[in-house]
């Protein structure tokens, strides 16, 4: 996806330049070796906040960021009309915190042919899949679980959750727990006569 892709779609002006807003994409604040503030855009498909690939700096160049989130698939997920609380998007980055993403499938960027590597794993279907998780939502177009995803930071033990699924598709960890998906709680009709009404009261 080039730049003018990225501007037909959902986007932000980040240091003049259109790039692919992205719900998972956090700004960090740490201080450098020379005691001045420095901001660095994380991925937080990579790891949250904490723990997260570095995407860029401000004030430096960041046409390397610009090339990664315009090729992104994470950002239609989210936005699309099934995006869910259950989905939990990963995107595990090779080497080091500064190094580009290896290739599974191939999507154009604005330098070119570059790969992009993610995963969608649902909490309650993960365990189905192993490592090898889903490289799409097309198991959410139908699924019993669905639920309308809520602002981010709604969403209990998100990053903790992230983290994990990223554990399962390097192979760091095995699935031995029981799935951690959210089911909405069920809501019982509303008494039409009195006598139901009454029922309902004494519990019966």
């Amino acid at each position: 996806m080039d730049q003018r892709s990225a501007t037909a779609k959902n986007s932000t002006i980040i240091q003049g330049a259109a790039v692919r807003a992205c719900e998972l994409r956090l700004e960090r604040r740490t201080v450098a070796a020379d005691g001045r503030e420095r901001v660095e855009f994380i991925c937080g498909a990579s790891g949250g906040p904490e723990h997260g690939y570095v995407l860029g700096v401000v004030g430096e160049d960041i046409s390397s960021m610009i090339a990664t989130c315009n090729a992104c698939p994470i950002p239609d997920a989210l936005e699309g009309r099934r995006s869910c609380l259950n989905l939990v998007p990963v995107r595990p980055f090779s080497g080091d915190k500064r190094s580009l993403p290896m290739a599974h499938s191939q999507v154009q960027t604005a330098h070119g042919s570059a790969p992009v590597d993610a995963y969608f794993p649902c909490r309650w279907f993960y365990t189905l899949y192993g490592q090898d998780q889903p490289r799409d939502t097309l198991p959410c177009q139908s699924c019993p679980h669905w639920f309308p995803r809520p602002p981010l930071e709604l969403i209990p033990g998100y990053w903790p959750e992230t983290r994990k699924m990223l554990r399962i598709v390097k192979g760091e960890e095995r699935i031995l727990r029981p799935p951690t998906g959210f089911t909405p709680a069920p809501t019982r009709p509303a008494a039409k006569t009195w006598w139901q009404k009454f029922r309902r009261h004494i519990h019966l």
